[in-house]
């Protein structure tokens, strides 16, 4: 729920001094906090059923959520899954908006709390899509899904008036089982041409109202795409390799690029602990003396920024 004011889009713009465009509050699932209601906490920056209102429903809604340790990188995941209760099916859900739950499905829905910084992020940008990285476990005939909305002011998903929305990105994950890590790729729908105020994102592991009971999803490294030239641009998977083995990084970037490249490793605070230049088409051997944690790679290539978090042991 609370801000982390240092966020992974402020870590490359304070390294490299780009005009970098927002990206999503704590977008890897790494950090996680205690909250009031039962003992499963929640991601940083993201809220369940159980911040939910009413409070009363709150405080008996089940745990839908956990972190997960099998992490596309970094060492945590975000874990969903869906629970039979009260004769309904709770699907995995979170958001970083707030959500208003109903023992009816049909009348629960997520919302923005405009005065409340724990339950709204700010987006005043026009991003091309969102990807991010997801496995699932579906129950015959679910699907997981994520929904994003750009919108001014405060709105809810679902909504009867949607005059403020700006663009909605919307994505149904397979309906059958993926036990590897996979990239999704989601284009944004615009339907103006003014800038949002906000940005909603809403991920499940079952499909809304209809869900069944027992589906599970895994959803890591989010991130939003600008294509215009001011951000981090839309990289392919094998645009930057990097391995760590005994606390030694491996760096391999295809030599198809050949303009010069700054590397910087990044603690999470955003500092570096490594910076030097490196040769494309070869594996670049870097020694870290640091102590154990999750570090951000960055790979400066002019116009183009390639990161990649790795966990140090």
């Amino acid at each position: 729920m609370k801000k982390i004011l240092l966020g992974f889009a402020a870590l490359i713009l304070l390294t490299f001094g780009m005009n970098a465009q927002t990206q999503l509050e704590n977008p890897g699932f790494e950090n996680w906090e205690a909250i009031d209601i039962g003992p499963v906490p929640e991601p940083v920056d993201w809220n369940s059923l159980r911040t939910a209102l009413p409070l009363n429903l709150a405080k008996i809604s089940p745990a839908v959520w956990d972190s997960s340790t099998d992490a596309h990188s970094g060492k945590y995941s975000l874990y969903l899954y869906n629970v039979a209760t009260f004769g309904i099916v709770a699907p995995g859900t979170i958001t970083n908006e707030r959500i208003y739950a109903d023992l009816d499905p049909n009348k629960g829905y997520t919302f923005t709390e405009v005065d409340d910084p724990d339950f709204n992020m700010p987006l005043p940008h026009r991003p091309d899509s969102i990807t991010g990285w997801f496995k699932c476990i579906p129950t015959p005939g679910d699907f997981g899904t994520i929904k994003v909305i750009l919108h001014t002011d405060s709105t809810s998903a679902p909504a009867t008036d949607t005059s403020n929305w700006i663009a909605v990105a919307y994505h149904e994950f397979p309906g059958e089982t993926v036990s590897n890590w996979t990239r999704f790729s989601v284009p944004f729908n615009y339907y103006t041409s003014d800038k949002p105020d906000y940005i909603m994102v809403i991920i499940t592991s079952g499909n809304g109202v209809t869900a069944l009971d027992g589906s599970e999803a895994w959803f890591d490294d989010l991130a939003l795409i600008y294509n215009d030239g001011t951000d981090i641009n839309e990289i392919t998977a094998d645009d930057l390799k990097v391995y760590v083995t005994n606390r030694t990084l491996t760096v391999f970037i295809d030599d198809k690029h050949t303009a010069s490249v700054k590397l910087q490793v990044l603690d999470m605070t955003g500092r570096p602990v490594y910076s030097s230049g490196i040769t494309t088409g070869i594996q670049n051997r870097i020694r870290l003396d640091v102590p154990t944690g999750v570090y951000i790679v960055v790979a400066n290539m002019g116009n183009k920024v390639l990161t990649r978090k790795v966990m140090i042991r």
